[in-house]
């Protein structure tokens, strides 16, 4: 008899420890559930920023090509404007030869 006693109580801490065992197993579960959840967002954010600079590099390569354009306009510009001069200084020498000689 005090054997199916011994029997009985060793049975109910195992049916405990088993209990706690379950409990333990199911709060992991969530736990990982969670963290998956937080690494799926993380890979979202990821994706976004990722997106957000391929938009800022091309933002930055069109500015840098219009950058370029406007330093050719200005380029352009002063080689008009010295060559306006250049010609204005000719023509001027050669009224001034003009008026001299004749």
């Amino acid at each position: 008899m005090q054997m199916l006693t011994t029997i009985n109580s060793r049975l109910g801490k195992l049916e405990g420890s088993q209990e706690a065992s379950v409990r333990a197993i199911g709060d992991m579960a969530t736990n990982i559930n969670r963290l998956i959840e937080k690494m799926d967002k993380s890979d979202d954010i990821a994706r976004e920023a990722e997106q957000r600079s391929k938009s800022a590099h091309h933002r930055i390569d069109d500015m840098k090509k219009e950058i370029s354009e406007v330093k050719g306009d200005i380029t352009w510009l002063w080689r008009t404007v010295i060559g306006a001069i250049i010609t204005g200084g000719i023509g001027g020498a050669v009224t001034l030869i003009w008026k001299l000689v004749g």
